[in-house]
């Protein structure tokens, strides 16, 4: 935007205390007192709209209702979202509603100013950007497609590696969930990747040998407040903990907030240490996460489980003292209500069982209402003996069983990846050119919140494109999508960048439209008014007079076999700023209709103006300037005007005329084409000598 200049709101006055009086004239009469000066300025003016801009205009109560009784409520809201119009969402409809704002900076320009407003629309986008933007399908990996890629049961983890990269399961995953996508169709994945590989079997890490790890015999023997190291196998996870298995029993391993899940896996080597306290009965150990370090990944068989009877779970509440987990097994109905997963006994009402902190894993197939065979660690009552407390390693409901499964991968670290992939009709692919903007890069940029806002698309993504791509050469273009937050939601977005000049530069799909204020409205009004100063050298006048000139040389004198523009031998004077065809100078910043000043600039041989007198050679050169010259150089320098289905678009340009002295005269033209003006009429010819054009 290039604007020097401010506006500024005139102030309320007072409301006139006498009907007899002018209501100013007591002012006056005041010292200190002046009438505010009336800014009767016109101005056209350039504005390019903001990230925010788009926001405000998609929550502008104007807008919004304007946007209900045209059904288009969605897609003014995507306006917001997506930051650009479409069609079923015209700029031209709702960008008044900013420019009337008084948030706007310019709202308050007088009557009669224009703005030309660029904004981005979608049907100027990158083909593959507009697709991307438009329609995208997201899917993040689960468990299921990490034992899929790693074609075990047992020997997987929740990521790829090295030796099972992603690339190689991708394409196929995707294949498999969108077996239905048509040709076009992109879609991001999201999924975690580790650096190195796992090492399955008995041996965590690799560098661990199996003799120098051995399960102690300590928890057996545990008794409250003793301090215990442990050396065991993890055997269940919960949301807040772990159980650990050694030679000797089990314990509970409780972690009060921020356990991680993935820490540890079903027959991971762990080492222990903490108290012994209880909870509800249950012997558990306090931990956090620096009280236990994964050791390796060994191999752990389930004791055959202890079956429960209804009976049996009736005295085991009656617990008195305080007790280990035990390895059991019972039937029931599950009862889910919020977070509590509760299990209803057969022919009992005073005694439940009760699912502890069931793991994501294990909770995501259990169904409200079901009858299920429960496999775990009896480690607690709860409810002064009401709930018996079970943490899950397996459940079964007779047709199928879901289980802790494990991963016997000792201590693999895996981040976030995502990768975006198009579908070609047969396979799924990634699409060349295109980058995406990793979750760990979001952070790099210094956006705590993983996504990105306002005008980062503008201002990091060309810088994190240079530190990604420093190789880069003149005229490389590349795709980034990432994640975008606008209107209070978060949202995939893609934009197109071209390395231009040692930068890379963002494609934003721009288009420009004017809007003008009338009766205090603005208003889509492409119609342009062009003041051309009377001073020499001065600009807009030197642009559009030279153009004249270039105009005149290019169409009239080169077909007379005219090749330089300043040899002062045909209608261009010897400085090349002035022709003398219709009179437009650059030099003057008029034009000469003198017929004097026309006959003294003609080609040799040149007869068009014999015979002819002073007054009609003049009426000539007017009608040169208004019928040829000027809608030649305004063709040039507005080649994107453009007619608008039932709108009367015009431009007129205010110019002055020297036939011996200067006066002040207006020309219209009526835009009939692209870049195409055809005369409309002239203040030169009160008299009608134009009727006939």
């Amino acid at each position: 935007m290039k604007l020097n200049f401010k506006y500024i709101l005139p102030l309320l006055g007072a409301v006139a205390m006498m009907s007899s009086c002018d209501e100013n004239s007591w002012n006056n009469a005041l010292d200190g007192f002046e009438e505010p000066p009336v800014y009767d300025k016109v101005e056209t003016i350039t504005y390019t709209l903001t990230a925010a801009d788009y926001n405000t205009i998609s929550t502008l109560s104007a807008n919004v209702s304007l946007a209900a009784s045209l059904d288009e409520s969605e897609a003014l809201a995507a306006v917001g979202t997506n930051g650009y119009f479409a069609d079923e969402a015209q700029a031209r409809r709702y960008i008044p509603a900013l420019l009337s704002s008084s948030s706007f900076p310019y709202f308050s320009m007088n009557n009669e100013s224009s703005i030309k407003v660029s904004y981005n629309v979608e049907s100027k986008l990158p083909a593959d950007v507009a697709a991307i933007n438009a329609s995208l399908e997201l899917y993040t990996l689960g468990e299921d497609d990490y034992i899929e890629a790693w074609g075990s049961d047992d020997d997987y983890i929740s990521a790829f590696a090295p030796s099972c990269p992603a690339s190689r399961y991708l394409p196929g995953i995707l294949g498999r969930e969108y077996d239905d996508a048509t040709a076009g169709t992109y879609a991001v994945v999201t999924y975690n990747e580790a650096a190195v590989d796992p090492i399955f079997g008995t041996v965590g890490g690799g560098d661990v040998a199996p003799t120098e790890w051995e399960a102690t015999s300590v928890v057996g023997g545990a008794s409250l407040n003793d301090n215990l190291v442990v050396k065991g196998y993890v055997t269940a996870i919960c949301a807040r903990g772990f159980i650990v298995t050694d030679n000797s029993g089990s314990i509970l391993c409780y972690q009060a907030s921020g356990f991680d899940q993935t820490a540890v896996n079903i027959g991971s080597k762990v080492t222990v240490k903490g108290t012994v306290s209880a909870y509800n009965k249950g012997l558990q150990i306090a931990v956090s996460a620096g009280d236990y370090s994964v050791d390796g990944a060994g191999e752990y068989t389930y004791p055959a489980p202890a079956v429960q009877s209804v009976s049996d779970i009736v005295a085991a509440c009656g617990a008195t003292d305080n007790f280990l987990p035990k390895y059991v097994q019972f039937t029931g109905t599950l009862s889910i209500s919020g977070t509590y997963y509760n299990v209803i006994l057969d022919g009992e009402e005073t005694v439940q069982g009760s699912v502890y902190y069931a793991s994501d894993l294990l909770k995501a197939g259990l169904v409200d209402g079901q009858k299920y065979t429960f496999t775990g660690y009896f480690m607690a009552v709860s409810g002064s003996g009401k709930y018996y407390n079970i943490l899950l390693t397996e459940y079964s409901d007779g047709a199928a069983k879901a289980t802790a499964r494990r991963a016997p991968a000792g201590n693999v670290v895996s981040s976030e990846r995502e990768a975006i992939y198009l579908y070609n009709g047969s396979t799924w692919s990634v699409p060349a050119n295109t980058i995406v903007v990793q979750p760990a890069d979001y952070a790099a940029m210094g956006q705590s919140y993983g996504n990105l806002s306002g005008d980062h698309p503008k201002t990091l993504v060309p810088v994190y494109l240079k530190q990604q791509l420093p190789y880069a050469v003149e005229g490389d273009v590349k795709t980034v999508v990432y994640k975008y937050y606008a209107n209070s939601m978060t949202a995939y977005r893609a934009g197109q960048y071209q390395f231009t000049g040692g930068e890379w530069v963002l494609n934003e799909g721009l288009t420009t439209d004017q809007f003008t204020k009338s009766e205090g409205q603005w208003k889509y009004n492409p119609s342009v008014v062009i003041t051309l100063p009377y001073a020499r050298n001065t600009d807009p006048s030197y642009t559009y007079y030279m153009e004249c000139v270039n105009w005149v040389f290019e169409t009239i004198c080169k077909p007379m076999g005219e090749t330089s523009l300043t040899s002062g031998t045909s209608f261009i004077d010897y400085r090349g700023n002035a022709e003398f065809y219709s009179g437009a100078s650059a030099y003057y910043g008029n034009v000469d209709v003198r017929a004097s000043s026309a006959k003294s600039h003609i080609p040799e041989g040149y007869t068009v103006y014999d015979g002819m007198s002073d007054d009609e050679i003049v009426l000539l050169l007017k009608k040169r300037f208004c019928t040829e010259v000027l809608p030649g150089a305004l063709s040039r320098l507005h080649a994107d005007a453009a007619p608008v289905a039932d709108m009367d678009i015009t431009y007129t340009v205010n110019f002055t005329a020297y036939d011996g002295a200067a006066t002040e005269q207006t020309v219209v033209y009526t835009v009939v084409g692209p870049g195409e003006f055809k005369y409309k009429s002239c203040t030169w010819f009160a008299g009608g000598e134009d009727a006939d054009w």
